[in-house]
């Protein structure tokens, strides 16, 4: 992830999870995650990672979609006066409820695209979202699921004015990569066949660690389900999980760690790992 934390980029994802108390003792166990509160808001706590926020925990709403990761964007102004929510209902999207205020912290509102995937749009009032990022316990890369990825392609382009670049097929599988300003930092591939049936359009948060094989097998232990083994690719190795609760998330251990902007797909080589 290249870039985050600025205008229309990635800034924060949280779990909304059916058990909040036994998410956090997964994520402890698995990524060495504390706690932290968050002052004005009943019921949700800030993972941390080495002192640093990296996500979000809170309890799911009953009657809600399962466990699941949830990303939010950056909203800022575009200089046509319309505000990031009507920007996303303009663009065929959803807008899901109202804006949660939190002071000293932002102003959040969950949406949905298009096709129906997730997000949320983080409106900063002095907290600016990830303390860090590609880091061994901190996110690292986002992918986008999609029915439409033509639709999908336009209306993150029109909501944040994303650059979609269509990599390379590789194993004959589309990958989308997106970036701002040319920093790449999620991609996008579209739901096939290939993928198991019901699959409904998501985002899926990646977060880097030091072994992905062996963080597989330990959350394996806590009683993951493991939905892609460890996989190599070119910018590392990574496996994508369901935790105990049913949210789904990626590890990666990142070749190039050290520089934080190793890039977890190029190309079409993600899609063919998680679809062949």
């Amino acid at each position: 992830m290249k870039t985050w934390n600025v205008p229309s980029a990635p800034c924060w994802a949280d779990l909304s999870a059916a058990d909040p108390r036994a998410a956090a003792g997964f994520y402890a166990r698995l990524f060495g995650w504390e706690l932290g509160e968050v002052p004005g808001l009943d019921g949700y706590r800030a993972f941390r990672s080495e002192g640093a926020p990296v996500g979000g925990l809170g309890p799911r709403r009953p009657g809600r979609r399962p466990s699941v990761w949830r990303p939010y964007f950056v909203a800022g102004p575009d200089g046509t006066g319309e505000s990031p929510a009507e920007r996303v209902a303009l663009a065929r999207g959803k807008v899901l409820g109202e804006p949660v205020e939190v002071p000293g912290v932002c102003r959040a509102t969950l949406c949905a695209d298009s096709s129906g995937a997730v997000f949320g749009l983080w409106e900063p009032d002095g907290h600016q979202g990830f303390g860090r990022v590609n880091a061994p316990g901190s996110p690292a890369w986002l992918d986008l699921a999609t029915t439409d990825p033509d639709g999908s392609r336009g209306f993150y382009t029109e909501v944040f004015g994303w650059q979609a670049r269509r990599a390379a097929p590789g194993a004959g599988f589309p990958y989308t990569e997106w970036s701002l300003g040319g920093q790449p930092f999620g991609g996008m591939t579209p739901i096939t066949e290939a993928f198991p049936a019901g699959t409904v359009p998501r985002w899926l948060v990646y977060v880097a660690v030091r072994d992905c094989d062996a963080a597989a097998a330990r959350g394996a232990r806590l009683g993951a389900n493991v939905l892609l083994p460890p996989t190599t690719i070119e910018p590392g190795r990574f496996s994508v999980l369901a935790d105990p609760q049913g949210a789904m998330f990626a590890v990666i251990a990142l070749a190039r760690e050290e520089s934080g902007e190793g890039r977890p797909a190029t190309g079409g080589q993600r899609a063919a790992a998680i679809m062949g």
